[in-house]
This record gives C-alpha cells, sequence and structure tokens, in this order.
C-alpha cells in the first residue's frame, strides 16, 4: 500500500522562532480536521505552517450520551491525548456525511465542522449505526473498517421526510434529517436507501391512524418513536372481489420536487343479522388502529382497531349503520 506523509509537529523548543510564549501556545484554539481516510489532524489555531499540525491515526467512538470521542492509536507528536473529547452538535448534509459542529467549549473553534466519510447501514427503533473507515498509520489501507452508533428516537419533519433525534445529556435533541423520500417493502414497512451507500434500512412498526388528514407509524410508544406523516382521506376503490382504502403521503424532497407514497389496506363488506353493514379493513403487515367516529346524526359508527392478545393479532375495522 502507498505510504502517507505525516507531518511533524515542534514543541516548546521551537517557539521562539514564532515569538511565541509558551502560555500564548497554550492558549491558542484547536482546530480539528479530517484527511481523506478518517484521521483526525489536529492544529494549533488555523495556521496552515506544517509546524503546528499533528495528523492522528484512530477511531471515532460514541458512549450511551452520544458523546463523541476520538481514540489515538498513533499520532506525529507528543502532546496529543490518547482519548479526545469534543462538544457540538450532529447533523446529516444532503449527501448523507455525518457532520459534527463544535460550540465554544474548552479550547475548541466554535463552527469548527467535521465532516465523518461514514455510510447510514442499519437503523431500529431507537438507534442509527454508520459504517466508518480505519486508515492505519502509513498506509491507505481502506479496508479496515469499524462502526458507530447514535441513541435517540425517529420523528417526522414537516416536510414528511424522517428525521432522527440524537438525544444529548443536556436534553437537547441533534436532528439528523434523511432528504432522499422513504418507501415501502411488500409487507408495507418503510424502507430507506440513498446513492453512497447499497445498504437498505428497514424500520419495522405498525400504522395508525389517529385523526384526519393524518397517517402514522410507530415504532415504539414508550420513547415516542414514529412517525405522524401528513396524509390524504382515506379513499375507498371497490374492486370485483376486494375493496382497497389509500392514503396518499406527499413527501417534499425539495421546493421542487414532491415524491408521493400510497398506503393501501384491503378490506372486505358483509351483513349483520341486525342489518348493519360492516367494512373489514385488513392492512398488510401489522398495522395498528384505535379511531372511533359517530356519523350521520350519531346513527352510525365508524371504526378502526387492531390488538395483540398472547400469540394472537386481531386487525379490524368498519363503518356501521341501519338500512
Amino acid at each position: 500500500m502507498g505510504q502517507v506523509p505525516v507531518l511533524e509537529f515542534h514543541e516548546e523548543r521551537n517557539l521562539s522562532r514564532w515569538n511565541l510564549s509558551p502560555t500564548d501556545y497554550h492558549d491558542m484554539k484547536v482546530y480539528y480536521d479530517l484527511d481523506p481516510y478518517n484521521r483526525l489532524i489536529v492544529k494549533k489555531g488555523r495556521s496552515r505552517l506544517k509546524q503546528f499540525r499533528q495528523v492522528c491515526s484512530g477511531t471515532f467512538k460514541t458512549d450511551k450520551k452520544n458523546r463523541l470521542f476520538y481514540e489515538v492509536s498513533k499520532s506525529s507528536g507528543i502532546s496529543i491525548p490518547q482519548k479526545i473529547k469534543f462538544s457540538g452538535i450532529y447533523s446529516l448534509d444532503k449527501r448523507h456525511n455525518l457532520i459534527f459542529t463544535l460550540n465554544k467549549w474548552n479550547n475548541q473553534c466554535q463552527g469548527n465542522r467535521l465532516r465523518l466519510d461514514a455510510k447510514l447501514i442499519s437503523a431500529s427503533k431507537n438507534e442509527i449505526v454508520f459504517l466508518l473507515n480505519a486508515v492505519p498509520s502509513g498506509t491507505t489501507d481502506t479496508r479496515h473498517k469499524y462502526t458507530m452508533k447514535l441513541h435517540g428516537s425517529w420523528q417526522v419533519d414537516k416536510n414528511n421526510r424522517l428525521r432522527f433525534g440524537v438525544k444529548k445529556e443536556d436534553s437537547r435533541i441533534d436532528e439528523l434529517t434523511l432528504y432522499n423520500a422513504w418507501n415501502l417493502n411488500k409487507n408495507n414497512e418503510i424502507i430507506y436507501s440513498y446513492a453512497r451507500s447499497s445498504h437498505v434500512i428497514t424500520l419495522k412498526g405498525d400504522w395508525h391512524i389517529k385523526e384526519r388528514y393524518r397517517l402514522g407509524y410507530i415504532l415504539d410508544k414508550n420513547i415516542n418513536s414514529g412517525f405522524n406523516f401528513r396524509s390524504s382521506l382515506g379513499q375507498v376503490i371497490p374492486r370485483s372481489k376486494k375493496t382497497y382504502v389509500k392514503f396518499d403521503v406527499a413527501i417534499d424532497i425539495s421546493k421542487r420536487k414532491r415524491v408521493t407514497r400510497s398506503i393501501i389496506f384491503t378490506c372486505r363488506s358483509r351483513l349483520q343479522d341486525n342489518k348493519i353493514i360492516i367494512v373489514e379493513l385488513s392492512p398488510g403487515r401489522g398495522p395498528s388502529f384505535r379511531l372511533t367516529k359517530e356519523i350521520l346524526n350519531k346513527k352510525g359508527m365508524l371504526y378502526l382497531e387492531s390488538f395483540i392478545r398472547d400469540n394472537e393479532r386481531y386487525f379490524g375495522g368498519g363503518i356501521g349503520f341501519r338500512w
């Protein structure tokens, strides 16, 4: 593999040539950057001089409180600690790069942005997982990879795009917005993919109807993780053997681009002995309903519901009225 030059860093013994005292040197702000191989570059101030830069091989880590660290395996100077802690805000850019913007803490430069070469590879109801390169010192071997997790919960933004909220220790939430349009698989589960990654993210949840023009997808009620989409009213589509109810959800990717996803439930009708017509909904996979509404001057009732009892799962819904 090719060799990557490591820049030397001169300590206090060379400060005199820059007219710096040891106190001035130690009070200088530290500016961080990343090379193309995800290695941390540490610079005193924003100087471009090689004497003020160190290149560190290592890996990024997070803890359960989503604090970001860089564990140094090898650096070009002796003044770099084994573990560097950062303070700031997580975000995603439109190319799905993970961004960490430093705040005014310790000797960091406020607004300093670290753009990690990280690919989103999986997600669940309460975490999101990235894959990063770890290049050994002195090489360009990118076959060494590792994962980094962030913990939180899922929500939806005003444009019906998926958004992951990274929970911080001071109760703040950093928002990671997924800028592409989500889709549905054959099981009616929400999936997400983008061009830079071959991985397809699957979010397993239950569809839920609770109010007009709203369609929910619940991942975990206990941590309020799920999506509350703006949608159209349900449209009944009759067919010869089955009847369908369709909800449209519009996703605004940009001001000029809108994508619409249709969530379709099958249903069937039957006549009870007391001459009440029941239309029963049978959604694809796992939707969960609990909605009742009196209609026709309280002469009819609309209901949507589901429940789980032991190993039995029931889905149903209907519109009842008397002839």
